[in-house]
C-alpha cells in the first residue's frame, strides 16, 4: 500500500535530510550512501506496513524505519552505534530546530508560560499519541507539575518485529531536541522506557 500524500512528504523530507547530512559527514560517498538509504527505507516499509494500517501509524512508523535505513548504511562503513545515534539526531535536529524555536518563542512570550506548555503538550499527545499505538495516560502530579505515561509504543514495536530493538533508545533521545529549548526552565525526567525493558515510558516535567 502506497504512502498518504502527508506520509509521502515526511519520507522525502527524510530523504532530503539523509543526503544533505551523508554528504556533509561522508563527502563523495553521501550520495551512494543515499541511494542505499533509499533502498533500504523502501524494503523496510515493504515490510512492516502491516504494522501502520492508519495515516497516522504510518507517520509515526516511518520514524523507525528511517532509523533501521541509517542502522543499514551506517554499517556499511562500519560506524558505531554512537555514530549511528549522532548522525540521526543530526538529521533530527535539522528536522525540528526552526519549528521548535518558533514554538517555545509563542509558549515563553504568552501570559503564563507553564500554562501554555502544559496546553501545548496536550494538544500534542491528543493529536497523536492518546490512540491504540501509544495508549498514552495523563497522570497527576504535584503542582508545577505535568507529567503522562506512555503504555505502548509503535515505535519500539516495529524496531522488535525486525529484530532491532537496540535501536528503540536512539528514538528516545527525540524527546531531549525539545528541552534543549526549555531546560532554562522545565526539568524533564523519564525514569522507566519501554525501550529500555521498562512497561510504560514516564514522562514528567516540572517547573524550575
Amino acid at each position: 500500500m502506497a504512502p498518504d500524500e502527508q506520509t509521502q512528504q515526511l519520507i522525502d523530507y527524510f530523504s532530503q535530510l539523509t543526503l544533505q547530512e551523508l554528504k556533509n559527514q561522508f563527502s563523495d560517498k553521501g550520495e551512494a550512501m543515499h541511494k542505499l538509504f533509499a533502498r533500504q527505507f523502501k524494503i523496510h516499509y515493504n515490510n512492516y506496513q502491516h504494522m501502520m494500517p492508519t495515516p497516522l501509524a504510518k507517520r509515526h512508523g516511518v520514524n523507525s524505519l528511517f532509523v533501521m535505513a541509517m542502522d543499514d548504511v551506517m554499517c556499511e562503513v562500519r560506524a558505531s552505534f554512537t555514530e549511528l545515534k549522532e548522525i540521526v539526531l543530526s538529521i533530527y535536529r535539522a528536522m525540528l530546530q526552526e519549528y521548535f524555536e518558533d514554538e517555545v518563542a509563542k509558549i515563553e512570550q504568552s501570559e503564563n508560560p507553564w500554562n501554555a506548555f502544559i496546553d501545548w503538550a496536550r494538544k500534542g499527545n491528543e493529536a497523536n499519541y492518546i490512540n491504540e499505538h501509544f495508549q498514552l495516560e495523563e497522570i497527576a502530579q504535584e503542582e508545577g507539575c505535568f507529567g503522562f505515561d506512555i503504555q505502548k509504543c509503535l515505535y519500539f514495536d516495529i524496531l522488535r518485529e525486525a529484530g532491532k530493538p537496540e535501536l528503540g533508545p536512539i528514538l528516545c533521545e527525540y524527546d531531549k531536541i525539545f528541552m534543549n529549548f526549555v531546560e532554562s526552565w522545565i526539568q524533564f525526567t523519564r525514569h522507566e522506557s519501554i525501550a529500555t525493558g521498562d512497561k510504560r515510558c514516564t514522562f514528567r516535567y516540572c517547573k524550575k
